[in-house]
């Protein structure tokens, strides 16, 4: 395979977010024009228009979606080797994010820190989630776990461990995607 173009497939996957050149070249702190001649690139490059352009939408095309969705998920993928790569490289203690909705009740307290002392080369950080969307930043790979109110009905997303079931508190669970911690 030829060089891979990184910086072509950034610029297309924060296109493909945007929808809008200009927005695109803010985010990748490039000029539009830029972000116009990165695209050309990647559909000479493939062979094939990825996005449809006239002078007030921009949209994917049929071929530009489905390669959106194969490429997204092999990008995160790369991108979480180079982290962990990175990571093992400067013998940082490898994150664990983890959301929480509403308050951080003494039990969720301590096996966070019984979690702390039983593995010092993991470093937990801790992040709030809103009431109304809590899931989002687990699906988008943002944080690696959510404790959050039960039920859960999200068919991509495990539940786990129940840190709270009395009855004066909603009980609540830990909710994660699949990732293996060693």
């Amino acid at each position: 395979m030829s060089e891979l173009p990184m910086r072509e497939i950034e610029c297309f996957l924060v296109l493909a977010e945007e929808l809008h050149f200009g927005r695109t070249g803010e985010r990748l702190f490039i000029s539009q024009s830029r972000v116009s001649q990165l695209i050309s690139a990647l559909e000479r490059r493939i062979g094939t228009s990825l996005v449809a352009r006239t002078s007030r939408r921009v949209h994917l095309t049929e071929f530009g979606a489905e390669f959106l969705a194969s490429l997204a998920p092999a990008h995160r993928a790369l991108a979480a080797v180079i982290d962990d790569a990175r990571t093992k490289a400067r013998n940082i203690p490898t994150p664990l994010r983890v959301g929480f909705q509403g308050a951080i009740y003494d039990s969720i307290a301590t096996a966070v820190s019984r979690f702390e002392i039983q593995h010092p080369q993991i470093c937990v950080t801790i992040k709030e989630l809103p009431l109304g969307d809590p899931f989002s930043d687990v699906l988008a790979g943002r944080i690696d776990a959510a404790v959050a109110l039960l039920p859960v009905d999200e068919p991509e997303l495990t539940t786990g461990l129940v840190f709270l079931d009395s009855p004066r508190h909603w009980p609540s669970q830990s909710i994660t995607r699949s990732v293996n911690w060693t």
